[in-house]
């Protein structure tokens, strides 16, 4: 199977786009360190980098006079979140790096179909760390996810790794610690 070809593609094989925009996607069960990968890749980066987690979104709705509990904003979080990403891919920003489980084949479909369009090449990380790890993350920072919604995360990612291949970086949290952004964009 060619990834980024076919319906629910993990990812696009690297290589040369139209607008020579990229599109770096940091994959893995909510708390595996996404977020943490992100932010440092972001202090390291220059103003062409343009960052996407859903955390920026929850964040903002308390600053908007949104006071509820997380588990009730969730559905508005993921709705502008999504929106963003795609607006964000479509458009000009060179380096777009995006974070998100990357376990739902039909959201991925349409990032890579959103990328395609925009002419940008994929590059796609995918943190692997155990379920329980993830969830000692998500304790860690304080919002953790039903175990309903962790458990179908936990269940599709062994098919993700398996059908990501070799067209994915594959890391372990402590290696992810030591990976840079420019070694990702260099292939």
């Amino acid at each position: 199977m060619t990834l980024g070809t076919t319906p629910g593609a993990v990812g696009l094989r690297p290589g040369r786009s139209r607008t020579g925009g990229v599109l770096v996607v940091v994959g893995g069960l909510p708390g595996s360190g996404k977020t943490t990968l992100l932010r440092r890749w972001l202090a390291d980066a220059g103003p062409d980098v343009v960052g996407l987690d859903s955390e920026d979104v929850a964040a903002r709705l308390p600053a908007v006079g949104a006071r509820l509990p997380y588990r009730l904003l969730r559905p508005a979080v993921h709705v502008v979140h999504r929106w963003r990403v795609l607006r964000v891919v479509g458009g000009s920003a060179p380096v777009v790096v995006l974070t998100d489980p990357w376990t739902s084949a039909r959201w991925r479909s349409t990032v890579l179909a959103a990328a395609r369009e925009a002419g940008r090449s994929v590059r796609v990380v995918l943190l692997d760390v155990p379920p329980e790890q993830a969830r000692a993350g998500q304790t860690a920072r304080g919002r953790r996810l039903s175990s309903r919604a962790m458990d179908r995360h936990a269940a599709r990612w062994p098919g993700l790794l398996h059908a990501a291949g070799e067209e994915a970086r594959r890391v372990g949290r402590a290696d992810a610690d030591q990976l840079s952004l420019r070694e990702v964009l260099a292939g």
